[in-house]
This record gives C-alpha cells, structure tokens and sequence, in this order.
C-alpha cells in the first residue's frame, strides 16, 4: 500500500489576523478579539500572547488588568470571508480537501510530489508562501503520514519555521515528551484510562500490541494506534459538513435604544444567514430573533415557517415580526443576532408544488446578489429599503466590513 502523505494547514492566532489584515495600523500590535457579546477574549495576537493575556479571560478584567491593548468585536463574516479564499486557494494542491474548522484544513498530497516536481518540505513551504502573500494570513503547515501525525506535525511548525515534516522513520522520536492528552483526538476520558495502563506519553501507545486496542477501546482505539504509527485510517474527507444551524450575531459599536438601527442590524445578520444557506444549499425550517440588553437580559423569539426558504426576500418580515414583539421602547440594547435552524439540504428535500413555485420567484433573485456582492463586495444590495448599505459603510469605518 502507498505512503499516504496529509498536509494540515492552520490559520495562526486566525481571527486576530483577520482583524490585521483589515487594519494594517494594528501589526505589530497586541490585538484581542472578543466573543460575540463582547464576553471574553477568543484570540489573541502574539503581541497579546506575550503580555500574558489569557484566553477566555472577560473583557471587563482584560481592560482592568492589561493596558495598551485593542480589544475589537468580532466580526464573523469577515473571518468566513477570508477562510474561504485560503480554502479555494488550497484546491490548487490537492482535490482531496478537507475544511476541518474555519482556519484549519486538510490535504490528501499522495503523490503529488512529482506533480509539483517538488519535496514535501517544500511544497509545505510553498503552500505557506502562497497563502500569506496571496491573503496576508499566517499559517502553519504540518506534513506526515497521517492526520494525526499532521496535526503534531503543525504544533511543532508553530514554534519553528511554520512548516514541520513528520516522516515515517522519525516517528517515535517524534512521539518522545508528547503527553497523550496532548494528542489531537485523544480526549480527557482516554487519557485518563490510557493512565491506567501506564501509558503517559505518546510513544508509549506503540508498545502496545493490537488486541490491547481492540479488547480495551474497539475500532477508536485501532484507529490511534495505526495513525500514531505512521498509518493512515482516518480518510481526509472532501468538503465541508453541512452545519445543523446558521446563526449571525453582533455587539453594538455603542448600546443603543434606536428601533430603526437595531432593526437594520437584524436584517443585515439576516443577509448573512441567508448567503451561507445559500452557499451550503440549505434551506430553514425555523427562524429567530435575539436581542441582548445592556445589562445582558437577553429577549428571544422563533417562529416555525410556512414555507422552507434561503430567500431573505420571504423572511425579512417574519424577522420584523418578531423583533416588533420582543423590542422594548426605552431599554438599552447591547447586541442583536438572528439564527436559522431546522436546515434541510435543498439537494435532497421534497417540497410541495406550490413552495417550490413561490421559492422559485426569489431563488434567481437571491443567487444574482450574491453574484454581485462576491464580485464587487458586501452590502451593495439589499431586499427591500432596509438601510443595509449605510450600516455597512458605517461598519466599515469601524473596521468591521471592510472589502479586500
């Protein structure tokens, strides 16, 4: 059987780039990116590794105790924006692509080393190359004979070059020193029962023969070993899995009480929704609407459709519906988001004739604002008078959608 060769790519410190990458002023600076209510700290620059910020710390404490530092919102469709353009641009090396997270992939690179005309070690360093002067995102590349191998093989390139070769003949020195719940896919409960048996360390699991994995863990336990020994069981699955729910949600630039703000921000998340169903081929069974005061009170309403759709033409009333509901005159709102959930794949669902014809009427419609904005950049159109394209330039200001 041939060698597999697996390629893991890893966005560094992801969406901190992102927001880099978009302000150019920030490089070199600590930067902390906040969950989606500003909550606590989600990524961090190096700068803000060094100064000892740690992550998931609240932002209210990081702003007590570490000074000098830009603390920004995230901003979701942008850091999905940019994923998207590292992971297209990762199909040039490989068919077999695997999109593990929104700044991590894998390639199947079997034997494309004498496409390339081209080593590992330096199709590593190209594919490196190419994303970080074609992007402007830092990455790490792992190279190994398995996917948990790559995976290693990436931690490693983080504190060296950022790229990192794992062969055959180097594995169990490469193994040496790595504690096993260190070890990607080895969760806390197996590293706890692993202890039992007095293996500690990650070479250790090799001494092991294969009826010990397979009386005492089945085919997961197997599956650890023969990848840990350099043999790939665990296949890199092309594509993406289709996610079970889309959510879009923001904190205010500032907390306001506007009605007409709050609702334009809701239907600008709604957009946002609604390209990515679009994108995974999904439509929505069910939508809903949240808002979060300023004292972190949050207001939550769904409502089943009457008709599955990805159109935000058809939705964007049922959104108003519910925001008209639940919206307060008077309180102070720090953050909205809207979520489509109850997804079917519209490659496979059975709609009724009528549904079909009514969803018929927005699809071409929907398809073609997308178009656009792909080509020419977000918010350019909108359903409707929603006030999209003047929150988005005003967001721009702000840093947060900015085209590139």
């Amino acid at each position: 059987m041939k060698q597999k060769i697996i390629v893991h790519v890893d966005g560094n410190n992801f969406f901190a780039g992102c927001e880099v990458l978009m302000n150019p002023t920030l490089k070199g600076k600590p930067v902390c990116v906040l969950s989606n209510n500003d909550g606590c700290v989600i990524a961090r620059s190096n700068e803000a590794k060094k100064l000892g910020i740690p992550m998931g710390i609240p932002h209210f404490m990081a702003k007590k105790q570490f000074h000098g530092v830009t603390y920004l919102s995230s901003d979701f469709t942008l850091y999905h924006e940019i994923s998207q353009r590292m992971m297209q641009l990762l199909q040039r090396y490989s068919d077999i692509v695997e999109v593990y997270s929104i700044d991590e992939a894998f390639l199947d690179m079997t034997g494309m080393e004498k496409m390339f005309n081209l080593e590992y070690k330096d199709l590593a360093k190209k594919i490196k190359y190419d994303i970080e002067n074609e992007i402007g995102i830092t990455v790490s590349v792992g190279v190994a004979p398995s996917k948990m191998l790559a995976k290693l093989a990436t931690h490693k390139a983080k504190s060296l070059n950022g790229t990192y070769v794992i062969d055959k003949n180097s594995i169990p020195l490469e193994l040496e020193n790595i504690k096993t719940e260190d070890i990607w896919g080895i969760g806390r409960n197996i590293s706890r029962s692993l202890r039992r048996y007095g293996i500690f360390y990650a070479h250790e699991i090799l001494l092991k023969d294969d009826n010990f994995y397979k009386n005492n863990y089945g085919k997961k336990g197997m599956e650890l070993k023969y990848e840990l020994s350099g043999i790939s069981v665990i296949p890199v699955t092309p594509g993406v899995q289709k996610p079970k729910s889309i959510q879009r949600t923001r904190a205010f630039p500032e907390f306001s009480k506007d009605k007409s703000y709050i609702k334009t921000e809701l239907i600008m998340h709604l957009h946002n929704v609604c390209k990515k169903l679009r994108e995974n081929e999904l439509s929505a069974s069910y939508i809903s609407v949240m808002l979060r005061t300023k004292d972190f009170k949050v207001f939550y309403l769904d409502k089943k459709l009457e008709i599955k759709t990805f159109s935000e033409v058809l939705l964007i009333k049922e959104v108003e519906n519910l925001f008209n509901k639940i919206y307060k005159e008077g309180i102070i709102y720090r953050s909205s988001g809207v979520m489509a959930f109850g997804l079917n794949d519209i490659s496979k669902a059975q709609l009724s004739l009528f549904n079909e014809n009514k969803n018929e009427k927005y699809k071409k419609i929907s398809y073609l604002i997308d178009k656009i904005e792909d080509k020419f950049g977000s918010g350019l159109l909108s359903a409707g008078d929603t006030g999209i394209k003047s929150l988005r330039e005003k967001h721009k200001r702000e840093m947060r959608f900015r085209t590139f």
